[in-house]
Parts: structure tokens; sequence; C-alpha cells
């Protein structure tokens, strides 16, 4: 009897631990279950507010259709549906047949005047407009805050920028040759030689680990990088020996400094211009349908995506891109037959000038 007993004692102080541990996680399911139910009816809460809110700021305002844009604004001389009709076709072949989408995300404006000292109630839905706006600035605005449809947070974070209509599409391509030609970049150089893989590199394509040794490829780089962008931010605490060391040119020390960077605070070597003209590229090759296969797949890779939106494999999609930011060189300065002699007429004019000034007289 006193064997069981024992044995019975033994079990229980073997179990209590694992009965604790039960309890213990069965609190925090409960904890975490009523912080979701709360998150939802924070949402919920949220959700009636801005309709609250969206219906105030609409109260009395006309709603303009033109194409797939819906307009909300107040009477005003804005010549809103003048520049709605010059921008849905520029709308229309970016977005293709997602343009039909766009009701679902109206315009909502406010006319006002701009040289009123009149309190005006704060607007917490939609923009305000001066009144006084002609038709090419308004039909700007319509153009540059268009709310793409679908848009996902992936394809956002990779493009760094909404994707609008190009205002001037020769000269977003231009500004992306200047950047081949400029970056201090050893994988960009290679990008602009024909690289189709470093290419891909400097567009933040593919496997996202190990940017720093495919984006800044030699020492020098890195150095530079060091120096001349995160100086201040190293230069405090215990990275100060570890940036000194840089400054003496040990690739090892600036190697481990931008290594201590934050997740995403490296920069790249082409400007979200570059990756702009490649979606652009890519929906210009892949026809009507090619922004809905664009945002079909959120979760799936970029570089799939716009292959899929191009109707190409990657590669050639990248080939393409370079192809139409060489093409797109920025013209050089011709100067006319005259002005050759006209620069040694004003030198030496200037120059005998100097000559008689009285500075050079003994």
């Amino acid at each position: 009897m006193s064997r069981v007993l024992a044995l019975v004692s033994a079990l229980s102080v073997l179990t209590a631990p694992l009965q604790s541990q039960d309890s213990l996680v069965a609190r925090e399911r409960r904890r975490a279950d009523s912080l979701l139910s709360t998150w939802r009816e924070a949402q919920r809460l949220a959700d009636v507010a801005d309709s609250l809110e969206r219906v105030r700021a609409t109260a009395g305002s006309d709603t303009i259709a033109v194409g797939g844009l819906r307009i909300i604004v107040n009477p005003s001389s804005l010549p809103l549906r003048e520049a709605a009709e010059r921008a849905w076709p520029v709308i229309d072949s970016l977005y293709g047949s997602a343009a039909e989408d766009l009701p679902r995300y109206p315009y909502i404006f406010r006319a006002v005047d701009p040289d009123s000292g009149v309190r005006r109630a704060v607007l917490h839905v939609g923009v305000e407009l001066p009144w006084d706006l002609d038709l090419r600035a308004t039909s700007m605005v319509l153009l540059t805050t268009v709310t793409p449809p679908d848009f996902d947070p992936a394809l956002a974070d990779w493009l760094g920028a909404a994707l609008r209509p190009a205002l001037r599409p020769q000269d977003e391509r231009a500004a992306v040759f200047v950047q081949l030609v400029t970056a201090p970049s050893e994988a960009v150089r290679h990008c602009f030689l024909g690289d189709i893989a470093r290419c891909k590199d400097v567009l933040q394509i593919g496997d996202s680990t190990g940017w720093l040794a495919r984006w800044y490829v030699t020492p020098a780089e890195r150095e530079a990088l060091v120096t001349g962008s995160f100086t201040d931010y190293f230069a405090r605490g215990a990275t100060a020996p570890t940036l000194q060391n840089c400054r003496q040119h040990r690739d090892d020390a600036c190697t481990a400094l931008l290594q201590l960077l934050p997740p995403g605070s490296l920069p790249r070597p082409l400007g979200q211009a570059a990756r702009l003209v490649l979606v652009r590229e890519a929906l210009r090759a892949g026809g009507r349908d090619a922004y809905r296969r664009l945002v079909a797949s959120p979760n799936a890779a970029i570089d799939g995506r716009l292959s899929s939106a191009a109707g190409m494999d990657f590669d050639s999609l990248v080939a393409r891109w370079r192809n139409a930011v060489l093409a797109a060189r920025p013209r050089p300065l011709t100067l006319p037959w005259w002005a050759g002699f006209a620069a040694i007429g004003w030198t030496a004019f200037f120059g005998f000038c100097a000559l008689r000034s009285s500075r050079w007289r003994l």
C-alpha cells in the first residue's frame, strides 16, 4: 500500500508542471483570442467612422463619370469633366482591362477658394483643390492621384512608389540611362554593358540574400558607401573604432558596418525610376490584361509576376527594358557653327579688357 501511495505521489509531482504548463498555454490562448476580438471590434468601429466621414465629406457634392473614373466634388468652376476626358485614355492605356475596376476607388475633391480666410471644416477624406486650377493642372492632379487597382503591399514595397501613368515616359527612361552610366556601382556598369544577371541584381530581383556583395562589388564601393552615407550613423558608440578602420581602407571593417544596417536601409544602386520603367515595359508587352496578371498573385515572386504580365520569360523582359533605356539616351547638345568663333571672340575681348586694366600696369 505504501508503494502505491509513493507511486501516486511521484506521478502527481511529475504531472504538476505539465498541468501548470497546460494552464499557462490555455491562459495565453484566451488572451490572444481576447486581443483578436478587440482588434476586430476596433476595425469595425474604424470602418464605421470612415463611412461616416466619407458621407460627411461627400454631402452636397456632384458625381462626374468619365470612362472608369468617378469624381465626387462640390459644385465649383473646376474643369473636372474636361480634365477627366483627357486623363482617362492615359489611365486606361496603363491599367488596361483592370481600369474597369476604378469606380471602386473614386476621387473625392473639395474645391476651395485659396485666397479666402474663412475657416473651413477639417476634411479627413479626399483632397482639397483650389477652385481656380486650369485644365492642364487639373488633368495632372487626376493622373498623379489615381489609385492603382488592387495594388498590393509587396509590389509597392519593391517598386518604391505607386504605379501611376508616366507624365513624360521618354524623360523617365532617359533618367534611368543617366543612372546606368553614373551610379557608383560595378554591378550597374556591368548591367549597362549587357550583363542581364547583373541587371536583375541591381533591379532587386531574385534571392534577397547577399544584396551587399551583389550591389557593391568592390572594396572601394563599400568604403565610399560607409564614409559617404553613414558616417554620422556609425561615428558614435561601439561602431566608432570600426568606422576609423574603414576609413583606413580596411574592407572587412566597412563590410561589417554595412551588415549592421537595419533591414531595408542599404541604398539601392538604381532608383525607383528603373523599376517603374521595367513594370511599364512588362505592361506594354503584355497587352490589355497585363495589369490584371501582374496583380493576380500578390504572394508570388516579383520576377514571376512581371514575366506573367509581359507574357515572356524574365530575362527577355529585362533585355527589352535595357534596350528601351539605352534608346532613350539624352541627345548631346549641338552648337551652331559660329558658336566656336563667338567664344574665341569673347575670350579675346575680355582678355584685351583685362590687359588694359590698371591691375596689370607697372
